[in-house]
């Protein structure tokens, strides 16, 4: 186990920082720092805190109790771009560790990882990741998408065969499915009726209630029965919105298949 100041001085060689950097961020002199890193002294119980906060740790890891656990804090809307960050940091991290690179220290392979999705971003037909095995399983990013498949062969083989996944492509594959679903996300928190979006779609009432079948069978859209006078009329409207993370990842991975650049990085393993 590490006494307390090794794991401090493991931690300040992974952040980058020097002795007096991090002493002038607790408050210290970069004497004390070494005097903790070699083990001569201990921090007052009082910097404890400060210096977890730091290294956005825990006064356990400090005593080496745990492994170090992260407390930076994700928006909820940020999520998404975390999650990105992350995979693209594991595939630098095995990038790099197989370069004959292995003692890279972790503020190094994040600078590297961001300027790596600088260029994706900037560069999106020539810069890709991709690290695969010969059964299709692996990691996947390009500039929108950061992609992880994990299953094993059966099921990978099993997806070719999976109805409900070729359901979804067929309906998908409709034209007008496509269009009256983009008026009506377009249009989120309204209800319309299939003759009002038929107007405003330009399309046959035929094929718009067409259309609304194929969302209703795919949970996307909500129907509800009013009566009237002339009879049911039915009233749709958007639902399941969620799903929608679901429905663009589909349309851009396949997009991706259909237009794809051999990518500027490619791992076959």
């Amino acid at each position: 186990m590490n006494n307390t100041g090794n794991i401090i001085a493991g931690l300040r060689k992974e952040a980058g920082f020097t002795q007096e950097q991090l002493a002038n961020m607790i408050g210290v002199s970069a004497q004390t720092v070494s005097k903790w890193e070699t083990g001569i002294t201990m921090p007052d119980i009082m910097l404890l805190p400060i210096i977890a906060d730091v290294f956005e740790t825990d006064i356990d890891y400090l005593f080496g109790r745990e492994e170090k656990a992260k407390q930076s804090k994700i928006a909820k809307e940020n999520v998404h771009e975390a999650a990105y960050d992350a995979v693209l940091e594991l595939l630098q991290r095995f990038f790099y560790s197989t370069e004959a690179e292995p003692e890279i220290s972790e503020a190094e392979l994040k600078k590297r990882a961001l300027e790596k999705r600088e260029r994706i971003k900037n560069e999106p037909s020539t810069q890709t990741m991709v690290l695969s095995n010969v059964e299709g399983n692996g990691v996947f990013v390009d500039r929108d998408i950061a992609l992880c498949f994990n299953k094993n062969k059966n099921e990978i083989e099993g997806l070719f065969d999976d109805e409900a996944a070729w359901s979804v492509i067929k309906r998908f594959a409709d034209g007008r499915t496509r269009e009256v679903y983009k008026f009506i996300l377009d249009n989120r928190g309204r209800s319309f009726t299939a003759s009002f979006i038929a107007a405003k779609c330009g399309i046959e009432i035929q094929l718009a209630e067409r259309a609304l079948d194929n969302l209703l069978r795919m949970s996307l859209i909500s129907r509800n029965d009013v009566d009237s006078d002339d009879g049911i009329i039915y009233v749709y409207s958007a639902w399941g919105t969620h799903k929608l993370l679901l429905v663009y990842s589909m349309l851009s991975i396949a997009s991706r298949l259909g237009n794809y650049v051999e990518s500027y990085r490619g791992f076959m393993g």
